[in-house]
């Protein structure tokens, strides 16, 4: 089962917008230390984008993998605990990571579920995965009852 992960609206909006701030920022940069200093800071976060923005999430009999630009995330179906469908904190403190620039993807903390490390495009399409080792994620795509039933069909079977 894969099912890709769709930005929101206000993703795409902020990602555009931020964007083109950067860019007239560069445009407008007067000094040679300005003109690094903007062409840094939008390689930076385009690296941070390549390697953590979710592009689409697929389930199997053996586990997850989250599909990201430069590298999957794959997690093992032998080191998931549980996983069930949740909402998205609004209010969240982020440690590191994007609120909204091209997905929700980084570090972030709630009361609902502590802390987690976040794949998702829309606040409304997650689950929360938890795994042996205390660690836990927050992912979303388009369908995620799917995904969700796919693992847990897994997660029956290995007992």
């Amino acid at each position: 089962m894969k099912s890709p992960v769709k930005l929101s609206l206000y993703s795409v909006f902020s990602s555009a917008l931020i964007l083109i701030v950067l860019l007239v920022l560069l445009y407008n940069s007067r000094t040679d230390f300005e003109i690094w200093l903007d062409a840094g800071m939008i390689v930076f976060l385009m690296l941070c984008v390549l390697i953590y923005m979710p592009l689409s999430i697929s389930a199997d009999a053996n586990g997850l993998v989250v599909r990201r630009p430069l590298k999957s995330k794959t997690i093992q179906l032998s080191e998931i605990q549980s996983i069930a469908l949740c909402q998205s904190a609004v209010e969240k403190l982020r440690y590191f990571g994007s609120g909204g620039f091209f997905g929700y993807w980084g570090w972030f903390r709630d009361r609902r579920y502590g802390k987690y490390f976040a794949y998702y495009g829309n606040t409304s399409n997650c689950f929360l995965l938890r795994l042996n080792d205390g660690r836990q994620y927050v992912l979303g795509c388009e369908n995620p009852q799917a995904i969700v039933e796919t693992v847990q069909a897994a997660l029956g079977n290995r007992c």
